[in-house]
């Protein structure tokens, strides 16, 4: 059975997504549109629907719905909006770099949101749009920059014949507590290893490791205990700058 929705336009850190209202009053959104927000193909979504307990659609009893929107001649792949933020939580956890820039500034604006609410401050859309896909953009570049950190600091382990592994779970642990491995088994988020640290969501947490790992790299003498020392005692000097 195909429904009529109602069609309008949210953007999510800086990205323009549609989402449709059905006759119901629920909002479901383009399965396509949710899997180009985090840079994967549709059929990533429906493998999630086949997996999970997918909330099913009244449009025709199922995890699948194809709707015809107003304005528009062409029918369209829908999901649940619940259903889109575990589909990203998902990927983010499965260590899609695009999914956990836009889960964590999501996350934020929410935050942000309730604490605005908390103290009566008032702000429009668009402050809160834009708040949040600035956070999104600095997430990224500090993706980027731990990726760019990450391969110098694997080349100076070789250098000094240091193992990387090792050093890099000192290095983490003198920043979050735990070592890399121990924050994989918390299932912070578990990823890909060939970028390093995919487990970490926090920003300054992944600031402050590739500031750690700058520094080790650049040191020319001492031994890997010695270097990290020195290089937490030169991050914590920089901490206000972060």
């Amino acid at each position: 059975m195909t429904v009529k929705a109602v069609r309008a336009t949210i953007s999510i850190a800086g990205i323009d997504v549609e989402v449709f209202q059905l006759p119901s009053g629920e909002y479901v959104m383009s399965q396509k549109q949710v899997a180009d927000a985090v840079n994967v193909e549709p059929s990533n979504i429906l493998r999630f629907l086949d997996r999970e307990r997918a909330k099913v659609l009244p449009c025709n009893d199922s995890k699948n719905c194809t709707l015809a929107v107003e304005g528009s001649k062409k029918p369209i792949n829908v999901v649940p909006t619940e259903n889109v933020t575990n589909f990203w939580l998902e990927q983010a956890m499965k260590g899609n770099t695009n999914a956990q820039a836009l889960v964590a500034a999501c996350m934020q604006e929410a935050l942000q949101r309730r604490c605005d609410n908390a103290f009566n401050v008032t702000k429009t859309e668009q402050q809160y749009e834009q708040q949040t896909a600035i956070a999104m953009s600095q997430w990224q570049e500090a993706r980027v920059r731990l990726r760019e950190v990450h391969n110098v600091f694997t080349l100076a382990c070789a250098k000094y014949s240091f193992s990387a592994a090792s050093t890099h779970d000192k290095l983490t642990k003198a920043i979050c507590g735990k070592t890399a491995r121990e924050l994989r088994e918390m299932d912070l988020i578990s990823g890909q290893w060939d970028i390093g640290l995919n487990h970490l969501d926090d920003l300054q947490d992944i600031k402050r490791v590739a500031r750690m790992k700058y520094h080790f790299s650049r040191y020319r003498k001492g031994g890997v205990d010695e270097r990290v020392s020195k290089a937490l005692k030169d991050v914590l000097k920089e901490k206000d700058t972060l």
